[in-house]
């Protein structure tokens, strides 16, 4: 099972050239993949903010907040719907996040990961993903994720 990381996700959905046609290759070659609840939130956050930002010109979190606040999410219902599209589509499997505070802080004190990554990392493990779809040269430094492409 190849476990998908935030970036390869956002640079498909944008279409965002090398790193897409990669992906691509990766998602038509394959057929078993995951992703975890903290990579649905970081993507669907990426797409609004980038929404937001391009559309609305939109560059703080504040402001963000204020206006989904006053407009409803449904604004960025885009982002929402090509997220849940691409994990039906691909029948991606939706894993709930794994692991104790003690591992998350084992694995940022010994792989020099952000709080985000370390989770990830520690989902894998306990799920027994041993690879990785993503252009985070960080996750190299895990040794049980094989990190691809």
């Amino acid at each position: 099972m190849i476990l998908l990381d935030t970036n390869a996700i956002v640079y498909y959905l944008h279409r965002v050239e090398p790193y897409a046609s990669k992906v691509k290759r990766i998602l038509i070659e394959r057929k078993d993949f995951a992703v975890s609840l903290r990579v649905i939130d970081e993507v669907i956050f990426t797409l609004i903010r980038l929404d937001a930002l391009r559309r609305l010109n939109i560059r703080r979190l504040d402001q963000l907040r204020e206006y989904i606040r006053k407009h409803g999410i449904e604004e960025f219902a885009n982002a929402l719907n090509d997220v849940e599209g691409l994990i039906e589509e691909l029948g991606i499997i939706v894993l709930e996040d794994k692991g104790s505070l003690g591992e998350l802080l084992e694995v940022m004190r010994s792989y020099n990961l952000l709080p985000g990554d370390a989770l990830i990392a520690v989902t894998a493990r306990h799920y027994g993903i041993d690879t990785i779809l993503t252009f985070d040269e960080d996750f190299k430094q895990v040794p049980w994720l094989r990190v691809i492409p």
